[in-house]
Order: C-alpha cells, then structure tokens, then sequence
C-alpha cells in the first residue's frame, strides 16, 4: 500500500512541476505589469446612510517576482460620493484618493481565467465638501486596510481583470459620525 501511495505522489509531483514551472514563466515574462480601470464604489455600513453609489478609477503596477507565493502591487485608487442629502440634510461631494500597497496571490496559477485574492493597507486621503447656505470643506487623511478577490482574464491579445475589494478608512467621528469609513469598490480594467 505504501509503494502505491508513494508512487502516486511522484507521479502527481512529476505532472505538476510542468503547470507550476509555465506559470511562474508566464509571470516572469514581464517584470512590471500595469493596469488601469474603473467602476462602481458602493459605500455600505454607516457610510451607506450617508452616500450614495459612487464610481472608482483605479492604476497600479504588479511587480512579476518569480518563485514568490505573493506578488506585490501597488495602487492608486479614486473614488467619488454623492452625499445623500436625504439623510444628511444638506448636498454635497465627498472623495477619496487612496495609496495602497498590496499583496495578490493566485488562486489558480494556469489558464485564460486566474482567480485571485489581494489584501494591504495604505493612506487614504478624504475630502468632503458640503454645499448649502454655509458652504463648508472637510479634508483628512487617514490610515486604512483592503481586502477582496479577483480575476484575470487572458484572451488572446486582450488582457484585463475584474475585481471587488472591501476598503475600510479608520477616522475620527465625523461628518458621518462613525470612526470608519467602508465602501466595496468593484472595478473593471486592463492590463499591460
């Protein structure tokens, strides 16, 4: 019994190594990757009540590092509010310009379709701007940590990816009197 299980794990070892050796040739072909797009942001929790859907731009570069169970990636990420002045009683704007270091990990590390999950921290920096009859401008920046999954798709020449994150911003009670701040953009792009 133990030669069969033996040789069943040299022989799943033998027809691995092959996919992992073209996956990690396939990340190596480039060092760098660059990808830019865009999409919906969804603030949800308290900030929910106090925004409404909003959209994201979204940059980053990929570093292609190979023989690392991680990748890291740095982004640059915007999104934009509406105030719900239902709720808050007054319109107005509210932005967020975010820098994050990241790390991805592949799921699935072959194929047209990878899956993967990405998590980090980084400076986010909010800016809020009420309009009425005294017009006031709010602007911190503020600490704050994501996480999500994703995809990337490879057809053809046609590279891209979708992804969702879950962004929280540690604050000080404030405008929406709560010490964070979440929103889940969900974004659409391309990759060089």
């Amino acid at each position: 019994m133990r030669i069969v299980l033996r040789s069943i794990a040299a022989l799943a070892v033998l027809v691995s190594s092959p996919l992992v050796a073209s996956a990690q040739v396939g990340l190596a072909h480039r060092l760098v990757t660059v990808g830019v797009g865009g999409g919906a942001s969804v603030p949800v929790s308290d900030a929910g009540d106090a925004f409404k859907n909003g959209f994201n731009v979204q940059g980053f570069a990929r570093l292609n590092v190979p023989k690392l169970p991680v990748v890291p990636r740095f982004d640059l990420n915007f999104s934009r509010f509406n105030l719900d002045d239902a709720q808050i009683g007054v319109p107005g704007t509210s932005q967020v310009l975010a820098g994050l270091a990241n790390l991805q990990m592949g799921v699935l590390p072959f194929g047209p379709v990878r899956p993967y999950l990405i998590a980090g921290l980084g400076a986010y920096h909010l800016s809020t701007n009420v309009e009425g009859a005294t017009p006031t401008s709010d602007s911190k920046t503020h600490f704050g940590i994501n996480g999500g999954a994703g995809v990337t798709l490879s057809l053809g020449s046609i590279k891209g990816y979708v992804e969702g994150r879950v962004d929280n911003v540690f604050t000080e009670k404030g405008m929406i009197d709560t010490q964070q701040v979440q929103f889940v953009p969900v974004t659409f792009g391309v990759t060089f």
